[in-house]
């Protein structure tokens, strides 16, 4: 731990500002242990928010970015390695991004309880791709029986197009009869969640791109998708390689003090540490969403 406090006090100097170190799912929990940071001393002019997280609650996300943005003047959030989900949510709201060779970012996607499932989560892209291979799969059994029904034949297109409806309306309608129309509400008051709370994080520092949050939402293919410091570049203004010694810091963090396993978060104002008993054991709280596997970004 000889190690970690030079590092600490090295981007502290560089950024004038508090460093802090959130390990873990995004909760309620997270969101108490940074409040209780910010407030229990006078804070420097910014913040470097070192995270590493899986993802978890979007509301959570958004009071955290919150929190610090009320604090600090400028927040400068550093990817050691994942930041997935709601922890993306949250880096909207940073000044800047720094990506080290091996962070990455994730889409902005919900994640909803599978039925009878307790441990299992699935992907409301999921849900989504579904409904446009249905229709992709639907409109092109429509046109195949329509030229098929009237290729050489002296059937109107009126008649040809009514008995090719009837064939695909046959064989679709029993699959988009196990569409719950309820999960889709779900689902698409989920994503009106990320999309309001992303366009209120950007308004402090406008460093989302043009259409950048219409596709952290809904346009990457799954959950899991890679999004490395390259990918983030078309996504945001202001991202840059971590500095070796930021680059240092964070894998110390990441090895030697906590990783985004964590369904208790474990979150410091390293700093300042002795005035934050902050810090959660595993113990504490069951796992409830298990971690996807860990994927290395290129840049």
């Amino acid at each position: 731990m000889d190690q970690l406090a030079p590092l600490v006090e090295c981007v502290a100097a560089q950024h004038n500002a508090d460093v802090f170190y959130y390990a873990g799912d995004i909760s309620p929990e997270g969101y108490e242990s940074i409040t209780r940071c910010c407030i229990t001393h006078t804070p420097t002019k910014n913040a470097c928010l070192f995270l590493a997280t899986y993802g978890g609650n979007p509301h959570a996300a958004y009071r955290i970015a919150r929190a610090l943005r009320h604090h600090y003047e400028k927040l400068h959030i550093f990817i050691p390695r994942e930041c997935k989900s709601a922890g993306t949510l949250l880096v909207i709201g940073a000044t800047s991004l720094i990506i080290s060779d091996r962070g990455e970012l994730g889409p902005l996607d919900v994640q909803l309880s599978k039925p009878d499932e307790i441990f299992e989560r699935s992907s409301g892209l999921d849900i989504m791709q579904a409904l446009y291979v249905l229709r992709e799969e639907t409109l092109g059994t429509f046109l195949h029986h329509l030229l098929s029904v009237k290729g050489g034949s002296s059937i109107t297109v009126k008649t040809a197009a009514e008995i090719a409806s009837k064939l695909a309306v046959g064989l679709f309608s029993p699959i988009y009869a196990h569409i719950d129309p309820i999960k889709l509400g779900e689902i698409r008051r989920a994503i009106m969640i990320a999309y309001e709370y992303g366009q209120r994080l950007d308004e402090y520092d406008h460093n989302l791109k043009l259409g950048a949050l219409d596709r952290l939402v809904a346009e990457y293919p799954a959950h899991g998708f890679v999004i490395d410091r390259k990918e983030a570049r078309q996504l945001f203004n202001n991202v840059r390689a971590a500095e070796p010694h930021e680059e240092q810091l964070g894998e110390f963090l990441y090895h030697r003090v906590a990783q985004p396993e964590r369904s208790m978060p474990f979150v410091d104002n390293m700093t300042n540490p002795a005035q934050h008993p902050t810090n959660h054991t595993e113990d504490e709280h069951e796992t409830i969403q298990s971690p996807e596997p860990k994927t290395n970004g290129s840049a």
